[in-house]
Order: structure tokens, then C-alpha cells, then sequence
């Protein structure tokens, strides 16, 4: 495949990585300073402007099978998207930080009426932003995702020691119907377990299982508040989003230290207590109990500031502390120091687009912890139907759920195996291209 990308920042540097090995990968950059970074890579590098045609023809947008534009810039990524689908690029994606740009060229949006179309319009922060609304409402969860259009639930706890399904091999363990363990994060290992794995207190568990079935898992870790207390750090996009979202149900502070974005947020959230001031500031927090939070979501752009902001919500006892980091190599630093969820908007970019790109036979659900991911491959009609525990599959991968036309199994190892079946597995990154080798085994 060959892949233009316009934007050597972080998000494209990760996406060169990703793709260098295996597909032709140009990268345009405006910065000559750029061109460093991408000297050890298998990657040819344009200096110009993603949004110039001149450059883009230089770059050979004309050949593209898919175009990337992931600069700062909204402007400049819709520009260069329109600019490379007039050259011939076959597929495009802009990331944008706005919604007026994804409603613009949403299908049958206004840019579509006139035949301005980008094929796919990626908004990182919304991702994020849903991601920490749907961990803040499920009390102790580390981590949540929602698969087969939320028939299939995934949720990480860090287990304690007052906590159930300690001390007992998983195959006694009497878990809810229809729930799995589908791996554990020990320290820095990732394991897949195995029916004579042992939980103990300070382990991270991932749950798999179908969303009735995970709510009574939910309830044995924490019962439900009826009304949550919330407090946000940082009003920008993410905080904002946020805030929209758990106000209706949620008790919500927000702490902003721009005065007129904090008049501006006030006006668009009535139901969000919405505070001038600085969120590391620990006598601000203190005079307004911010310790009776359930959960405080540091989302400011500045790492550093969400850092601070998030170890004085640990020294006040906040149960559940969120954290935005900006730069993906800070995720590991964070979690060392105790952060008990650290996200970060550009991993989660990246995975989209290469799910987008669709490169390697599966679909890149969810990452956990960059220690595993979630991924979604069809049974092949090449194979036959079997039961799982003959399936063998590859070292380090689970099949945690099968979605067979509108059922949700949960499988055991006498689960038989059906063409077309939709594979939801559970491995570590540098298995995926061994998991797709092995489905297309005949």
C-alpha cells in the first residue's frame, strides 16, 4: 500500500512506525527540523506544504491508495485532504480538533452536497473524552470499553485486598454467567491466564463479558452511588466534553484557569459548577473538599500540569484519579508514579487509523495499557468448525467473546467454533500478525 502522511508530529511519527516495514510510507513536513526523526526509518521525507498542490504532486499524491493529513492545523488537514482527493488519492483522512469539521463533512453534510468529500474525519479528543465518561461511571474501573455495538463490555479493576475472586484458582472461582477473565497485568508482565492462575491484591484484571452479565460483576466490586461527585481539571475541548456529558447525572466541578473561557464554560454547562482558579493549587482544592470526589479528570494540554494536579488528587484520597497525557512516551512514567488510569488522545488516534487502513486482517479494538489489545477477526470459511480448545490458538492470545449473527457467546473451551463467527481475542501487539496467519490457516 502506498500511504502519503502529512504531519510529522507524534501521531505521524507513530503511523510511519507502524506501517514502515510492510508499505510504501512517504511523510510531508514543512519543519526541515523533521526530517531527523525519520532518518532511521524506512521512510521517504517531502519538506513542503501538505496543502500545496506542488508539494503534493512532488510527493506522488496522484499514487496514494490512502492520504493522512495529522499536522496541529484543522485548516491545513482538510485543505491538504481536498487538495490530495483532486490529485487522485484514493482514501483520506484528516484529524481535526473541532465538531464543526466532522459535522461538515459528515455523509450527507454540506461539504458532500458540493463534492467536497474526505473519506474518513477523525476527532481524537471526542475519543478521549468518551473513553473517560464511560470509566467514570463505572465506580473502581481502571479501564472500559464497549464492543459489537455494546453487547460485549471489557473492564479492568486493580484488585484489593477486600476484594472477591482473590486467593482461588480461576478455574474455582464462581464468576457472574457469561463473564471471562481475559488477561492480568502483574507489575510489568502482561499474562493470559489459565484455569490454575491465582489473582492477588494489586493486580490488574480485565473482564470480558457481555454487558448484562458485566453489571453484576460491577456490583461485587463497587455498588452504584446514585449521584456521582466529579471534579475536572481543565476546561479546554476534553473538559469540556466531559462535563457535557456527566452533568446530567453526575455532581461536577470544574476548575479552569482562564477567566473568560471559565464565563464561556459557565453559559454552556447551567448544571456545572464551573471555578476560576488554578487546579494544582492545593489550597484551592482543599477549600472546595475537593477530597469528596469520586473521581478527578485531569485534562489539561500540558502534561506536566496534569501530573501535579493528579498526585495531589492521590495524597487527598480521591478513589479514582484520570489522567490526559499529551505525549504517549510520559503513559509508563505516570502509572509508575501511581495514576491509576493514564490516556492518551494520540495512541488512540493511531489506532484508529490503522484500523482504518485495515492492514493486517483484523480490527484493532482497544488497546490495554499498550501491554494488549482487543482485536476482531471473522472465523474463514477456509477452516473448519471445531471446538475452541482444539483451535489452538497462538501463545499470549484468548478468545474472549464470539459474536455469532446477533449472539453474544462467551466462550469455554467446548465452544464449537462456526464459520463466520466475529473472533473478539484478547494478545499482546506482537502476536496480531501471528493471530491473522492463524485464522487463515486451511
Amino acid at each position: 500500500m502506498n500511504v502519503i502522511i502529512v504531519g510529522g508530529g507524534e501521531i505521524g511519527t507513530q503511523i510511519a512506525e507502524a506501517l514502515q516495514h510492510s508499505h510504501d510510507v512517504t511523510v510531508i513536513d514543512i519543519d526541515e527540523a523533521r526530517l531527523q526523526v525519520f532518518d532511521t526509518m524506512d521512510v521517504r521525507f517531502v519538506l513542503g506544504n501538505g496543502a500545496d498542490p506542488k508539494d503534493l504532486r512532488e510527493a506522488g499524491t496522484h499514487k496514494a491508495d490512502a492520504f493522512i493529513a495529522c499536522t496541529t492545523n484543522d485548516d491545513i488537514n482538510v485543505l491538504a485532504c481536498l487538495a490530495a482527493k483532486g490529485l487522485g488519492a484514493k482514501e483520506t483522512m484528516a484529524l481535526v480538533t473541532r465538531q464543526r469539521y466532522v459535522d461538515a463533512f459528515a455523509d450527507h453534510g454540506p461539504m458532500a452536497s458540493v463534492g467536497l468529500i474526505i473519506d474518513r474525519v477523525l476527532w481524537p479528543q471526542k475519543l478521549l473524552a468518551d473513553q473517560i465518561v464511560d470509566i467514570v461511571r463505572t465506580p473502581r474501573a481502571i479501564d472500559s470499553a464497549s464492543f459489537a455495538s455494546g453487547r460485549i463490555k471489557l473492564l479492568e479493576y486493580k484488585l484489593e485486598e477486600s476484594d472477591p475472586f482473590l486467593a482461588q484458582p480461576l478455574a474455582e472461582l464462581r464468576l457472574p454467567p457469561s463473564v471471562l477473565v481475559v488477561g492480568a497485568i502483574r507489575g510489568e508482565s502482561f499474562v493470559i491466564p489459565s484455569g490454575s492462575t491465582v489473582l492477588c491484591p494489586g493486580d490488574k484484571i480485565i473482564f470480558m463479558g457481555t454487558t448484562n452479565s458485566m453489571r453484576q460483576l460491577e456490583a461485587q466490586f463497587a455498588p452504584k452511588k446514585r449521584n456521582l461527585n466529579v471534579t475536572i481539571i481543565g476546561g479546554g475541548n476534553v473538559g469540556f466534553m466531559v462535563a457535557e456529558q456527566l452533568q446530567a447525572k453526575a455532581h461536577v466541578t470544574l476548575i479552569e484557569q482562564d477567566e473568560e473561557r471559565c464565563e464561556k464554560l459557565a453559559k454552556w454547562l447551567p448544571k456545572v459548577l464551573v471555578l476560576h482558579g488554578d487546579g494544582t493549587d492545593l489550597d484551592l482544592l482543599e477549600q472546595e473538599r475537593i477530597e469528596d470526589a469520586d473521581a478527578l479528570l485531569a485534562v489539561t494540554d500540558d502534561d506536566g500540569k496534569n501530573l501535579l494536579a493528579s498526585l495531589l488528587g492521590k495524597q487527598l484520597g480521591i478513589p479514582k484519579v484520570i489522567t490526559r497525557v499529551g505525549h504517549a512516551r510520559n503513559r509508563r512514567t505516570f502509572e509508575r508514579v501511581g495514576i491509576d488510569t493514564a490516556l492518551a488522545p494520540r495512541t488512540a488516534a493511531v489506532q484508529e487509523v490503522l484500523n482504518w487502513l485495515k492492514l493486517d486482517g483484523v480490527d484493532h479494538l482497544a488497546s490495554i495499557e499498550d501491554r494488549a489489545e482487543v482485536i476482531e477477526a471473522t472465523y474463514p470459511y477456509s477452516r473448519p468448525n471445531m471446538a475452541l480448545k482444539n483451535l489452538a490458538p497462538p501463545a499470549q492470545t484468548l478468545v474472549g467473546a464470539i459474536l455469532r449473527k446477533q449472539q453474544v457467546i462467551i466462550p469455554t473451551g467446548d465452544t464449537t467454533v462456526q464459520h463466520g463467527d466475529h473472533l473478539f481475542l484478547v494478545t499482546v501487539p506482537e502476536q496480531v500478525e501471528t493471530v491473522h496467519r492463524w485464522l487463515e490457516q486451511s
